[in-house]
């Protein structure tokens, strides 16, 4: 089993499309969500691991990382975002900047990346990347919106 992000496929143990109840054992937090405008039905904070995983219809549409992403032995999160696009080797398809509130009228205007063909989204503040949000690029699941 390769450790870190597969492209397309997995972080860790943790794997796009399969049934999160695989993952029962594991300690973890979950959130349900009601507002139908929302993109997941729920998120599931795993202990120990430090991911998200976003789910739909019981089963792992999105994996979520904010404090690490290794990939190819590379850490990904505070990488520089040039030093990133060397590492995917991979044009960005879409780029918007979306505006991310913080605490006492604060906030970030944060750029975010879709690399298509690797099936991520990379959020980057202040030329590092912040959060890598991780889909599979033959999934039907739709865009992420901030």
């Amino acid at each position: 089993m390769e450790k870190g992000l597969v492209l397309n496929k997995s972080y860790d143990i943790f794997y796009l499309g399969k049934s999160i109840s695989r993952y029962d054992n594991l300690v973890h937090s979950n959130n349900q969500y009601d507002d139908s405008s929302r993109f997941d039905d729920y998120e599931i904070k795993i202990h120990g691991y430090n991911i998200e995983l976003w789910c739909e219809d019981d089963h792992i549409v999105n994996i979520c990382c904010r404090e690490s992403c290794i990939y190819n032995g590379k850490e990904l999160i505070k990488m520089s975002f040039e030093d990133f696009l060397s590492v995917i080797k991979e044009d960005p398809s879409n780029h918007e900047i979306i505006y991310i509130p913080c605490k006492d009228n604060w906030g970030q205007n944060q750029h975010v990346y879709v690399f298509d063909k690797s099936g991520l989204q990379v959020w980057v503040w202040r030329g590092k990347i912040r959060t890598i949000i991780i889909y599979d690029t033959n999934s039907d699941a739709e865009e992420i919106k901030g």
